[in-house]
Formats: structure tokens, sequence, C-alpha cells
């Protein structure tokens, strides 16, 4: 054989030897990629199943917390609901005292009105027999705390307040001495009038030339003599500020004994 010969075969063995060496790879190549695609898909699903996973415990732990806030919500709601319930246990008593007191309030209202309509009537009649200072406000008052009386607007307490407030007033007449100009009913002559107290109720004209005491048993005026024109007309000065405080001689009635 020659020499080309055998060259050609060594390359047509060693060619068949590659081609052999490459479809031997081939062969194994297939079950090895498989394998490698098959644990893909595995570690895929493994992360998928973890993630399922890790979000269920994401939400059984939000879940668990969610409860837990609920729980103490539900135990403070009965803790406030308690408290309310005292709360009001105790509004229901407060208010039932209150409508106690109400009810005697009405009661008590019941039995004042018809006094404080005694009290202006009684009030009424002092100022009629009292003797005739200031006569016309005297009267006026009194006339209004009657229209006062027949007033919706007004309160009970705030009638009372008045009335009480002109009691006062013709308490006060009692234990004050006051000068005054004024006019003697039926008669158009102004004079100066002199009261002390509710114990003289004196007038002199203001030429001082007449004069009279206020006779409370007759109702009437009583002339006076010229010996009490000095003593009125000094009295007169003291009350209106113009003299100092001094003894006057004045006609004062004495009471009858019975």
């Amino acid at each position: 054989m020659s020499k080309s010969m055998k060259r050609k075969n060594i390359f047509t063995c060693i060619a068949s030897a590659f081609l052999l060496i490459g479809a031997g790879a081939s062969v194994t190549a297939g079950p090895l990629d498989s394998s490698i695609a098959i644990e893909k898909q595995m570690n895929k699903a493994s992360m998928a199943t973890q993630k399922t996973v890790d979000k269920l415990a994401d939400d059984t732990s939000d879940m668990s917390q969610t409860y837990q806030l609920t729980l103490q919500s539900i135990d403070s709601i009965k803790r406030y609901n308690k408290s309310i319930e005292g709360y009001i246990s105790k509004q229901n008593a407060e208010m039932a005292s209150i409508q106690k007191q109400m009810d005697g309030i009405d009661d008590t209202e019941r039995a004042v009105l018809p006094m404080m309509e005694d009290m202006v009537e009684t009030l009424d009649q002092f100022v009629s027999m009292d003797i005739p200072f200031l006569k016309e406000e005297r009267v006026n008052r009194v006339a209004f705390l009657r229209e006062m009386m027949l007033r919706a607007n007004v309160s009970n307490s705030e009638k009372y307040r008045k009335i009480l407030e002109a009691y006062q007033v013709e308490s006060d007449y009692g234990t004050s001495v006051t000068a005054y100009e004024g006019t003697l009913e039926g008669e158009d002559k102004t004079v100066d009038f002199l009261r002390v107290g509710r114990v003289a109720l004196v007038w002199q004209s203001r030429d001082e030339q007449t004069r009279a005491y206020w006779d409370n048993s007759s109702k009437s005026w009583v002339p006076l003599d010229d010996d009490y024109r000095i003593a009125i007309r000094n009295g007169i000065k003291m009350a209106r500020g113009q003299a100092n405080l001094d003894l006057i001689h004045l006609p004062i009635k004495a009471a009858a004994a019975r």
C-alpha cells in the first residue's frame, strides 16, 4: 500500500472518530438538559411557593395584630359603656331629684302667688290709710305692682323682688325726714311739705302766711297758727341740708288709749 493511501485511511479513521464522539455527546446532552430544566422549574415553583407562604405568614401576622387590636377595642368599649352606664344612672337620679324639686316648686308657686297678691293688696290699703305724703308716687307704685302681677312674661321671683322693693321703700319712709314742693288737693297753690317719718306731715305756703298739719284720724288738714312758722321753716331747711340738724317743735297727735 502506498503512503498516500495510508494517509487517506488515517484521515478517514480520525474523521470517523470525531463523528462518533460528536454523536455520543449529542446522545448524552439530552437527559442532562431535561434534568436542568426540571430543576429550574422546581426552583421556580419553590420560590413561588415560598412567596405564597411568606404572604400567608404576613397576612396571618396582620390578622393577628388586627385581632389583638379588636380585642383591645372591645375591652375599651366595654369599660366605656360601663362608665357611661354609671354616668347615665347618676344623671337619671339627678333628673328625678330635679323633677321632684320642680314638683315642689309648682306647689310652692301655687302658694306664693296668692301670698304676693295679698301683699300687694295690703300695701294698697296701707298707702290709702297712711298720711298722704308723695301720694301720687306711692299710688302709682301700687298700680304698677298690680299690673305686673298679671303679666305672664315676668317670673314669680321677679314679681316677688319688686314687691319687696316697694315694701322697703315704704319702710324707709318711716325713718327719714324730707321736704318737697307740691300742690294741695283741690287747690292750685304750691306749698312746701315737711314730713318727719310717719309722725308728722305739715305744709307751709311759700309766703309763710298759712300752714297746716295732717290729722290722720279725721283725714283732714288742720290749720296752724303763726307759732309754728319758724319751726316749720327750720325743719324744711334741715331736711334740704340747708341747716344743721336741731330740735324743732311740730304738732304731733298722741295715740289714743284703747
